[in-house]
């Protein structure tokens, strides 16, 4: 298991201070973005999946997908969705690479893979 970069304590502590503040609206604005992008693809998708610490955020947006927090060890099953999002938390990952084969493990098929990360004019 690769070194702990990311002291997951504190992380905990400024995630659930940010639940309770107006501090989700760029967890909004990301899921908002995705549901925009996915409008575009032509396909539906039924059996999706969420990596998120916020899930709240995700639950009326995508109503069948499978919310899943995002711990070193995703708890996703092995080929058993046809779209994974890991949305803003690959920037706290230990193992980023290994989060994205987690999630490319889950994937069936032809399956999907959306990851929503902070760049460019994120925050301006």
């Amino acid at each position: 298991m690769p070194p702990a970069l990311t002291d997951r304590a504190a992380l905990a502590r400024f995630r659930a201070r940010a639940r309770h503040a107006p501090a989700m609206f760029l967890q909004e604005d990301a899921a908002d973005e995705v549901q925009e992008r996915l409008e575009e693809v032509n396909r539906t998708f039924t059996s999706p999946a969420i990596v998120t610490p916020f899930p709240k955020v995700w639950q009326n947006r995508l109503p069948n997908a499978r919310i899943v927090g995002d711990d070193a060890v995703l708890d996703l099953q092995v080929g058993a969705h046809d779209l994974v999002i890991h949305a803003l938390g690959l920037h706290w990952a230990d193992d980023l690479p290994g989060q994205i084969i987690q999630c490319r493990r889950a994937l069936k098929p032809d399956g999907l893979f959306i990851g929503v990360m902070f760049g460019g004019q994120s925050l301006n």
